[in-house]
């Protein structure tokens, strides 16, 4: 009976050991790839170079009217406009697009994907690359240049997935 109860015990803190140190090395994917809850607007890309100052792009989505500035009578203090929340009528929550961030050698490239098909959010090189991006019906191609060699990271929007080609 002894004899059992060891071999139980050692059984167990094996199994302890195992699981710790498969959790120490999934934790940080793991995290990555759904602990992330920011909705990111997807927008239009554009070629730059990892040494360039940031492009401002522009979103589909309407910007709002700037506001009037605050009014001041005389003899009495100027006042900083608060922001009061708007109130809009209650929706159904939209359905969320999984944002698949792909790291490969020259930066990082982010999609979304969704019933519609694949959107570029982000193309973002490491010092000394370049992102050059090609579309077309069903699928976009980013790729991430230095010199003649790069990767090719693409999302296939029927098959809903990304894909890396180094070259």
């Amino acid at each position: 009976m002894r004899r059992a109860l060891r071999y139980a015990a050692i059984w167990c803190g094996a199994t302890a050991v195992a699981v710790s140190v498969s959790w120490f090395g999934v934790r940080g994917v793991l995290r990555d790839e759904f602990v992330d809850d920011v909705d990111v607007e997807p927008f239009a890309a554009q070629t730059i170079a990892a040494d360039e100052a940031p492009l401002t792009l522009t979103s589909p989505s309407p910007t709002p009217s700037p506001t009037p500035g605050p009014s001041r009578a005389p003899g009495k203090p100027v006042k900083s406009p608060t922001k009061s929340p708007v109130k809009s009528p209650v929706k159904s929550p939209a359905p969320r697009k999984p944002l698949k961030v792909v790291k490969v050698k020259g930066g990082e490239v982010a999609f979304t994907l969704g019933p519609e098909g694949c959107r570029l959010v982000s193309a973002t090189p490491v010092s000394g690359y370049t992102a050059k991006v090609a579309r077309a019906t069903g699928w976009i191609r980013v790729d991430l240049v230095k010199g003649e060699h790069g990767t090719g990271v693409f999302c296939i929007s029927h098959e809903q997935r990304t894909d890396t080609w180094e070259y």
